[in-house]
């Protein structure tokens, strides 16, 4: 990877470090909830794919774990070994807090750059999981599905639920989600107002970047890799909380995906 995308990933993790005590805060209640045996964090679609699947013993790999919630839930499913990474430290701290409050303090939450997991954790998974929020953070998307593909075994699955591409097309405003951008932007976004958004407060902060992927690039991503598309369906529904009313405009864009593949035995 150059520098200039290293540079770029450095201030953003800086920028998400600077967001995990606004998150905590926001999300308070979830100490309390996480101690429910049946703590369920997904959305539909990535739920009901992963019901399908014998979970039981599995051991599970979350890349871009963020505070731990997605992979508790799995763990709650079943799961055997569960594994997060992020490279964010003061996530990976908040979900190891979480997962002992569970009454999972065997789950491993450790702080990585995505692509530098260490060789130790490569072909150990027979599930990689990445949920909503992940693919527009990721400069290289190619190199990131190769990491993907490194960490399971072979015939392991990996799932990946996230926003519509299109959804990037849009900016939100008071006035309401606007057709602001090209589907076909190739230049990182930058922004310096925070990652608050549950709340939406902006804030100074440490500028963060994200790129704008379409469709095609995440499916080609995929076809290099001996990777096996196994299922996919756009989503109608809300599943990112952005530009969430255009699931009941009368020209309603898929706002969410949600996909999985097969490694080659």
């Amino acid at each position: 990877m150059d520098t200039k995308h290293q540079d770029l990933i450095h201030s953003t993790l800086v920028s998400w470090n600077e967001a995990a005590p606004r998150h905590a805060k926001v999300n308070a209640a979830l100490q309390q909830q996480v101690q429910a045996p049946d703590f369920n964090n997904l959305n539909a679609g990535l739920h009901r794919l992963l019901q399908q699947e014998a979970l039981e013993n599995k051991a599970v790999l979350q890349l871009c774990c963020n505070n731990g919630i997605d992979l508790l839930s799995v763990k709650n499913m079943g799961a055997g070994r569960c594994v997060g990474i992020d490279g964010a430290e003061n996530f990976v701290a908040q979900a190891k807090q979480l997962a002992t409050l569970a009454g999972h303090p065997d789950m491993q939450f450790d702080c990585h750059n995505i692509y530098a997991i260490p060789e130790s954790l490569q072909q150990q998974f027979d599930i990689v999981i990445v949920t909503v929020g992940v693919l527009n953070w990721m400069p290289d998307l190619p190199a990131f599905m190769a990491v993907c593909n490194r960490a399971l075994k072979p015939g392991g699955k990996l799932f990946i639920e996230d926003i519509h591409p299109l959804l990037n097309m849009y900016d939100e405003s008071d006035a309401g989600p606007t057709v602001q951008y090209s589907y076909f932007n190739r230049e990182p976004f930058e922004d310096t107002s925070g990652l608050d958004y549950f709340t939406g407060e902006t804030y100074e902060a440490t500028a963060n970047y994200w790129f704008q992927h379409t469709l095609a690039d995440i499916l080609q991503a995929a076809l290099k890799q001996p990777l096996q598309l196994c299922s996919f369906e756009e989503v109608a529904e809300n599943i990112g909380n952005y530009c969430a009313e255009l699931q009941h405009a009368p020209a309603n864009p898929p706002l969410g995906f949600v996909a999985s593949w097969q490694k080659h035995e």
